[in-house]
């Protein structure tokens, strides 16, 4: 990778570059931290935490060190906090798709990063329907905790939800709703896998709150859908379709697209004050690059316009803003280079991790 002279002394360990640039041009007095590599020699993944909710929370340092051939991790999309203040697996903002399985859909509008592709969008493209006896009932949400609120946001309880194990959510509870019960068909492909169709057998329906299980699949739907027609034993199909890749997860904002640099929202306080960043983008010739700023919120670190101006030092034509703050962590070869704002790594819902390539 060609190094603009204000980068500081590269290290290269493991087919991985790393090097901080003196931000002070671009205003910016932190520290600057980047990660260079090249797609044939790894790969990058999403990592999924085990909280609370399923066998306790991880950082993206121990999510790296669980995983096979991992050798570099960044925290990955926004997340809320459980009243506990611990973070929420449940409660991504974005969606999430990992090994080609559509593991949550966007809970709000939310910019996408195809981490194979390496492309960024505006959100999700997908689709997911159930067919009962020839009728088709669309699924509007998957592995969301509805109704859900964010600041100035507040999601209320509609629609049809698929629940499937990965995350344990609890099926919602609410006058009118039911949910219904099914079991995988053995040997089929898991449910929600993009671009299949999979069979699931009814076994029974509910009203109150119930956590899916490893090899089931819940369904919660206003009174009265098709699938009251259901009896035990009976099987339907659910077919999951997305151009989104196997690999995609959420971020905020779209920073840079194939060289052309995105509007920023001036209303969007995050992006215009300075914060912690964290950021994975990519050169024209498909080199990976993350980049992290040190910072505190709201006082120092760097503004989304900053972020740009650095990024185009260093050749990213197109990168995604990822969850930044007391977030922002950037493990390599064993070690956190950045400064975290708290000191220490924060408990996060999902990572970035780089692996070795088979």
């Amino acid at each position: 990778m060609k190094v603009e002279p204000q980068a500081l002394a590269a290290n290269i360990a493991n087919g991985l570059e790393t090097y901080q640039i003196n931000g002070r041009k671009f205003g910016v007095s932190t520290a600057v931290h980047v990660l260079a590599f090249s797609a044939a020699q790894y790969a990058v993944q999403v990592g999924l935490a085990h909280h609370a909710i399923d066998g306790g929370e991880q950082t993206p340092s121990t999510m790296c060190r669980t995983a096979p051939g991992c050798v570099a991790a960044v925290n990955g999309d926004f997340f809320d906090l459980l009243p506990t203040g611990q973070p929420d697996p449940g409660d991504e903002v974005g969606a999430i798709i990992q090994n080609c399985v559509l593991l949550h859909t966007p809970e709000v509008a939310h910019q996408q990063v195809d981490l194979d592709a390496q492309t960024v969008s505006e959100g999700l493209n997908w689709s997911s329907t159930v067919n009962v006896n020839g009728v088709n009932v669309p699924i509007t949400a998957i592995n969301q905790e509805l109704p859900m609120s964010y600041a100035n946001v507040h999601l209320p309880l509609s629609g049809t939800l698929l629940f499937t194990s990965p995350y344990a959510l609890p099926t919602p509870s609410a006058s009118g709703w039911v949910t219904y019960e099914f079991t995988q068909v053995s040997g089929a492909t898991s449910p929600t896998t993009i671009n299949t169709t999979t069979s699931l057998e009814f076994s029974g329906e509910t009203t109150t709150p119930v956590r899916v299980t490893a090899g089931t699949v819940d369904i919660s739907t206003p009174s009265g859908s098709a699938l009251a027609a259901l009896l035990v034993g009976n099987t339907v199909t659910l077919t999951t379709t997305s151009t989104a890749g196997c690999d995609n997860i959420g971020g905020h904002p779209i920073l840079l697209d194939h060289g052309v640099v995105a509007p920023i929202d001036p209303a969007d306080i995050y992006m215009v004050r300075p914060y912690a960043r964290t950021v994975i983008g990519w050169t024209a010739s498909g080199e990976t690059v993350i980049m992290t700023v040190d910072g505190k919120d709201g006082v120092s670190g760097a503004t989304a316009h900053q972020l740009v101006a650095l990024l185009q030092s260093i050749s990213v034509v197109t990168a995604l803003d990822l969850d930044g703050g007391n977030s922002t962590t950037l493990f390599v070869n064993g070690r956190t280079l950045n400064h975290p704002s708290h000191k220490s790594e924060r408990p996060v819902s999902t990572s970035l991790l780089v692996v070795t390539n088979p």
